[in-house]
């Protein structure tokens, strides 16, 4: 039987969780789910970036690891491509994000006043 692959965790979802995470406390306390100032911060562009950062080593230490059990016999192959296969996708995510930005603060720094 093959696992479920695991869903890449990506900046959107990692946005959305934190707003998720926010709206079940204001409900709790038995105020509206509007926003208001209840003492939760909203979570920052550099938290997201660092959990992003933060998950993809964990997926590339696990295919690593993965791959040496395998290479000691210990691991299914099928178990060590798949999680190959998210680290290198976590990767690219994360490499095509960085050009990205990288791209808008150019187009930034050659805007004229």
């Amino acid at each position: 039987m093959i696992p479920a692959i695991p869903a890449i965790p990506s900046v959107g979802s990692a946005i959305s969780a934190g707003s998720a995470q926010a709206a079940p406390s204001a409900t709790a306390a038995g105020t509206s789910a509007a926003p208001a100032s209840s003492g939760t911060t909203p979570t920052s562009f550099s938290d997201v970036l660092g959990n992003a950062i933060d998950s993809l080593d964990a997926s590339q230490q696990s295919a690593t690891n993965l791959s040496l059990q395998a290479a000691a016999g210990n691991a299914n192959v099928a178990d060590v491509t798949v999680a190959s296969t998210e680290a290198d996708l976590e990767t690219q995510l994360v490499t095509t994000v960085r050009d990205k930005a990288v791209d808008a603060f150019n187009s930034i720094m050659n805007m004229q006043a």
